[in-house]
């Protein structure tokens, strides 16, 4: 069995891939599964790829590290309950010293039959990393940018995602900036939502192009803390009833007053133009369900364009959103800002709205369970 650990950043693309990945390996007959990850217990990504018949399970409450014990569990779950070929493991996206604390541990503590990681990958915003590495300002706090740093340092192979939103010559001269910056690492141009580049990079794992570094990462844990703890964590089940006809318009106006509430209070959206100062977006995700219709709407942190065309007809008159949001301000703030829009919604269009399994906080200090230098 082949165990893929996948980690990046929020919003770096990592489920689009692993749900590709998932597909054109079942499609060739093999047995897939995933493990989900997330400080929060009410995930969008879990829901994402059950929609999609891939068999799931989740970690959550922590990241894997600090929840190894969880990760072990739930590997030997999913053995029993898929018997898979292949899994995905994907990891918080604010969540890094995954070789010491989860690669090391799973091959020394864990259970052979379980298997050992076999690669770790380690996705990036195309875009985002080359503002990085060009030294150009980027959304988020110094200290959160010191998880994103960490997280790309420690990768096996990196995955440079979102090559379609660089022109041709900027993409081509990150992956030069890249490879001059972590000399000796494999660095792959990606579009995930291409298959072409998605079996490449399951060929690349199969060939053992991505294995998971020797040297566990040197990694200051205090300011680690700090970023992970800037970070707001949403999570809320919201129940919409609507006119027959009308589900779409009130799922459409809902995350359009979000966004702009967010951009008020000074989030970084669209392409990475800074609004003010306060609030950047790491990614909201929400999960919509409507009669048997079911779609997964995402804004990572430098991406809005378009999302409207995402959004289906949704039939009936009961609509129900998932959602995860993860943003660099307040929670208490972020979950007043939520607030404001289903209320702002309901006004407009005159329907009503229920919320439960709400729940909003910052990621505690990490604390692994275990690391092995």
């Amino acid at each position: 069995m082949d165990l893929h650990i996948v980690g990046g950043f929020l919003g770096s693309g990592k489920t689009t891939a692993i749900i590709g990945a998932a597909k054109a390996l079942m499609a060739g007959g093999k047995r897939v599964g995933v493990v989900t990850n997330d400080q929060g217990r009410y995930l969008v990504d879990t829901a994402f790829f059950q929609s999609a018949s891939v068999p799931t399970v989740e970690v959550t409450g922590g990241c894997f590290c600090c929840n190894y014990s969880d990760l072990d569990a739930q590997l030997a779950q999913l053995k029993a309950m898929a018997q898979p070929d292949v899994i995905f493991a994907e990891s918080v996206g604010s969540c890094a010293d995954i070789v010491a604390t989860v690669v090391k541990p799973l091959l020394e503590l864990g259970r052979s039959e379980l298997g050992e990681p076999t690669s770790f990958s380690v996705f990036a915003d195309a875009r985002l990393l080359r503002r990085r590495l060009l030294d150009q300002p980027m959304p988020f706090s110094d200290d959160v940018v010191y998880v994103f740093d960490k997280q790309i340092e420690e990768a096996g192979v990196l995955i440079v995602n979102k090559r379609d939103l660089l022109p041709v010559e900027e993409a081509e001269e990150l992956v030069s900036l890249a490879l001059a910056r972590f000399g000796g690492r494999t660095v792959r141009l990606q579009n995930s939502l291409k298959s072409e580049d998605l079996l490449g990079w399951v060929a690349a794992l199969e060939a053992g192009q991505a294995a998971p570094p020797a040297a566990a990462l040197d990694i200051d844990y205090e300011r680690y803390g700090v970023g992970e703890a800037g970070l707001a964590w949403l999570d809320e089940r919201l129940s919409f009833t609507v006119r027959e006809g009308t589900g779409r318009a009130v799922v459409t106006e809902f995350m359009r007053v979000l966004l702009a509430r967010l951009a008020q209070h000074g989030a970084t959206i669209g392409h990475g133009a800074s609004i003010g100062h306060g609030a950047s977006i790491g990614h909201l995700k929400f999960f919509v369900e409507a009669a048997g219709t079911q779609t997964k709407v995402s804004f990572p942190t430098l991406e809005t364009a378009g999302w409207e065309s995402r959004i289906p007809e949704l039939p009936g008159t009961r609509v129900a959103i998932l959602v995860n949001a993860r943003v660099e301000m307040a929670a208490a703030e972020l979950r007043d800002l939520v607030r404001s829009a289903v209320d702002a919604s309901v006004a407009r269009i005159e329907v009503t709205a229920e919320s439960s399994d709400v729940a909003f906080f910052h990621p505690a200090f990490p604390n692994p369970t275990y690391r092995i230098e």
